[in-house]
């Protein structure tokens, strides 16, 4: 399953490529490309913002956590404002936002536990839900909610970068756990449906199949009765034609 799933996401990227390369110009190649960058960088914000954070520089974590958060609203909006939408970038977003807010929690998980466990907890739990809906190709996607609960997470950890200058609200830590929670509850029952419906397509085709097979099976007996009722006939005719040859 997960083999194919890397596959997919293989195949998804090389057309995602031959519409670059299919591009008419350096701008029109830019503006597939633009979205697909500010995505990425997402993945390297933990390399960029962990040394910033160990060695104390909490305004400089939070700014470069804040920007590159940023970003996932910019790459969604770029693309679809561009025409340049597709399987590989939803994909790559899913991913990029998961290891950005697994990234930028782990200094945070290190240095005060207790604050952010749940937060974390709840997010892996959203990421296992999308991951396993994403193995049985029903194709996850964000939702309304989980772009809100996403963006209420971001604040949350940039509050908590910032935790030695700034009093974190206890409401702003049980806001994104109910959001997650939420959006966790919701991305399961999509998962839920889009199971059910795959589930009524096969018995529809299932159903077809077997109607079809019942019909064939059908049409095979009448015209092995036409053959029987053909060869009874001529057999009939044959003992004719003997019959009168003899009596003439």
């Amino acid at each position: 399953m997960i083999t194919t799933a890397i596959n997919e996401f293989k195949k998804d990227k090389k057309e995602f490529q031959n519409k670059i390369n299919q591009a008419k110009n350096k701008k029109q190649k830019l503006k597939f490309v633009i979205p697909n960058i500010l995505t990425k960088s997402r993945i390297l914000a933990p390399i960029i913002i962990l040394p910033a954070f160990m060695f104390g520089n909490f305004i400089g974590a939070t700014i470069i956590a804040t920007i590159l958060g940023l970003t996932d609203c910019f790459d969604g909006f770029l693309a679809r404002k561009w025409h340049t939408t597709s399987k590989y970038g939803q994909k790559l977003d899913a991913i990029s936002d998961k290891l950005f807010a697994v990234g930028i929690s782990i200094p945070i998980l290190l240095t005060n536990p207790l604050m952010i466990i749940s937060t974390i907890i709840l997010e892996f739990i959203i990421g296992y839900i999308n991951t396993k809906s994403y193995l049985k190709n029903n194709n996850p996607k964000s939702t309304l909610l989980g772009k809100f609960k996403t963006t209420i997470l971001y604040i949350l950890l940039c509050y908590t970068y910032l935790k030695n200058a700034v009093k974190i609200p206890i409401f702003l830590i049980g806001l994104t756990n109910i959001l997650q929670i939420s959006t966790a509850i919701q991305y399961y029952k999509i998962d839920l449906k889009k199971d059910e419906k795959k589930y009524n397509n096969i018995k529809k085709v299932s159903k077809k199949k077997n109607i079809k097979s019942e019909t064939n099976k059908k049409i095979r007996q009448e015209i092995n009765e036409y053959r029987y009722l053909k060869e009874s006939l001529l057999s009939v005719e044959e003992e004719k034609i003997k019959t009168m040859k003899k009596t003439l």
